[in-house]
């Protein structure tokens, strides 16, 4: 294998491990910190999922803000590898760190375009945002707002990141796109 290949497959894996992983044990932690009640871990085929307590024990801000704690456990991972990234100066680890990045911010569509999905076909699965809507027993219309403003604020998150990388890359640099 050359050195292209195994800086790619490190940072698919690093991230892998950081969506899988990580960014659940951020969110079991913030969980047993925040949350009033049992909360459940269970392990559907390879990735952790966190089951928040249903019923009026905690707030809505608070299941909010665990609710959306993956989220900012994977920009929190991106922002610090853009810090690590500025300071590599070899290409294989720049790629790696590019990959890991990709992977987090595919992480972060993905989950919340899910979540928007299953808010907007309710009763086709759950998520954990339909588990949180509809614990707090919001209007259907609610919901939609909600979700509206996640995605607009995603969405805005994902346009500065897409610019950063861009950046980041020497390929793309040197053509001056």
């Amino acid at each position: 294998m050359n050195k292209k290949t195994i800086a790619v497959a490190l940072g698919l894996i690093a991230g892998i491990i950081s969506v899988m992983y990580l960014s659940e044990a951020i969110k079991i932690i913030a969980a047993h910190l925040f949350i009033n009640g049992d909360v459940n871990i269970k392990l559907h085929g390879l990735k952790l999922d966190v089951i928040l307590p249903v019923g009026n024990l905690n707030s809505f801000f608070t299941i909010a803000a665990v609710t959306v704690t993956p989220f900012l456990a994977c920009i929190l991972f991106i922002e610090a590898s853009f810090l690590w990234l500025n300071k590599a100066s070899n290409d294989h680890v720049r790629g790696s760190i590019i990959v890991f990045q990709l992977i987090n911010i595919g992480y972060i569509i993905f989950a919340s375009f899910m979540g928007i999905l299953s808010v907007l076909l309710p009763f086709s699965f759950a998520t954990d945002w339909t588990r949180f809507l509809n614990d707090e027993s919001l209007s259907y219309n609610q919901k939609l707002i909600f979700m509206f403003f996640v995605l607009i604020i995603l969405l805005a998150y994902i346009n500065v990141l897409t610019k950063r990388i861009r950046k980041s890359i020497p390929v793309i640099n040197k053509k001056k796109i």
